[in-house]
């Protein structure tokens, strides 16, 4: 699988339960309850049937992504006329771009249209009530022409928990007693959200690349295993 372009640092990860109440308030405009995140922790598929629903558009990789975004939003933006000059008052040009963005694509099909994305993932604790491991995790920047794409999902599962099959169970309790991380694939499914659904901003290493955030109310999380050679 090559949309995994930049692989986040251990910094990045953050428990869900943490990030939950930071977008509380935002949730609760939206007024849908949660998924679950209690899940069992699927092997990924080699063909990458990763659906049956022919609703759900995938954003996997950068070819995704790009697509998606070029049927959306039409054309990047320039980001060299986004940053702020000397004088100027910091992020208006960024503001004012992303509202006029914001309008344009109001009514647009893709806005109802169901999306998967990915995010990153290790096992944490283990959970003998489940018989399965909460999940800690962070998100995926992709380089693509347009920009990093970083997805952000809003109306977090109140609980994630992993659960593994049998005839992994006790190989993964036993990594995790030596203190071996075990990486996992998140797979966010939902929509984005209509009156701020991308947000155009830069990013903050220093670089100053530009960076795109596809706002999505999430409505179902898939666990899956990363392989070693993935």
């Amino acid at each position: 699988m090559n949309r995994r372009t930049f692989p986040p640092p251990a910094a990045f990860y953050v428990l869900p339960s943490i990030v939950f109440s930071l977008v509380l308030s935002i949730d609760c405009i939206a007024g849908a309850d949660p998924p679950s995140g209690i899940q069992p922790l699927e092997q990924l598929p080699h063909a990458r049937a990763l659906f049956t629903d022919a609703s759900i558009r995938a954003l996997l990789t950068s070819a995704d992504q790009e697509l998606f975004l070029n049927e959306l939003d039409k054309q990047p933006p320039d980001w060299d006329q986004l940053h702020d000059r000397p004088g100027e008052e910091l992020g208006t040009k960024l503001f004012d771009f992303n509202r006029q963005r914001d309008a344009a694509r109001e009514g647009h099909p893709l806005l109802s249209q169901r999306v998967a994305f990915w995010w990153s993932g290790v096992l944490g604790e283990y959970h003998e009530a489940h018989r399965g491991f909460t999940v800690v995790m962070g998100p995926e920047l992709t380089r693509t022409t347009w920009g990093l794409v970083r997805f952000k999902p809003l109306q977090w599962p109140n609980e994630m928990v992993a659960i593994p099959s049998a005839a992994w169970l006790l190989t993964l309790r036993d990594r995790h007693a030596k203190g071996e991380p075990v990486e996992i694939e998140i797979l966010f499914t939902g929509t984005l959200i209509p009156w701020e659904s991308i947000i155009y901003a830069f990013s903050h290493d220093g670089t100053k690349q530009g960076l795109i955030m596809p706002v999505v109310q999430v409505d179902g999380v898939r666990y899956f295993l990363r392989s070693v050679a993935d």
